[in-house]
């Protein structure tokens, strides 16, 4: 009787906690789809070039990864690495004329605008203060045709093709903007997961939803 209850708790309690989270992440960006992975604790470190060594980021949380729903397309959108509700502590959006609730904080993280291109989004729900870690997530194949199909957009907000593997404890993700961040995830197999799903995301077209 026990382990049938157990086996059935785990689920629910499973389905409560990614529906939470979906709720949550769409107050920052009203624009996510699907939730496609979650993990109870991750820490943010970025790579100092001049120092040649990680710095740990004020960033630590459930992490998820999301489809987003970009089919209007052309708006302008305001992707920023770190966001922080409002003072007035209602739900933030974000709408076409590029401007937000959401305020980046640290100088040293860098903001996305321009056409709304960002089918994935990876967001850190931040436990030890107000701002949210966010990275912007676009299949590799996207960046290129914008290069060639929409060179204008490409001079005035130049984006690269990403990469991510795993090293040392941590997923490393090149972002588009050429910048290095460090994810370090407590659950170990977690790890390797979060891998994977963003490897996939990258190395394939990008798709209206998953299974």
């Amino acid at each position: 009787m026990t382990s049938t209850a157990t086996s059935t708790t785990e689920p629910t309690l499973d389905f409560y906690r990614k529906a939470l989270n979906y709720n949550v992440i769409g107050r920052y960006d009203p624009k996510i789809k699907q939730l496609l992975f979650h993990t109870p604790h991750a820490s943010i470190y970025k790579w100092d070039f001049n120092k040649n060594e990680w710095n740990k980021l004020e960033y630590q949380g459930v992490l998820a990864i999301y489809l987003r729903d970009i089919s209007q397309g052309g708006d302008l959108f305001n992707f920023e690495t770190s966001m922080t509700e409002n003072n007035n502590n209602t739900s933030a959006s974000i709408n076409s004329n590029n401007t937000n609730n959401f305020h980046p904080r640290d100088k040293d993280l860098t903001v996305l605008t321009g056409k709304d291109i960002y089918n994935y989004g990876l967001i850190l729900l931040n436990r030890i203060n107000p701002d949210n870690f966010s990275m912007a997530i676009v299949p590799n194949s996207v960046i290129n045709k914008r290069k060639v199909f929409d060179a204008i957009d490409d001079g005035h907000n130049p984006l690269e093709c990403m990469g991510v593997e795993v090293k040392d404890d941590l997923v490393i993700i090149k972002n588009l903007k050429h910048e290095i961040y460090g994810i370090w995830i407590h659950t170990v197999a977690d790890r390797q997961n979060i891998y994977e799903l963003i490897k996939y995301l990258l190395e394939n077209e990008p798709q209206d939803s998953f299974a």
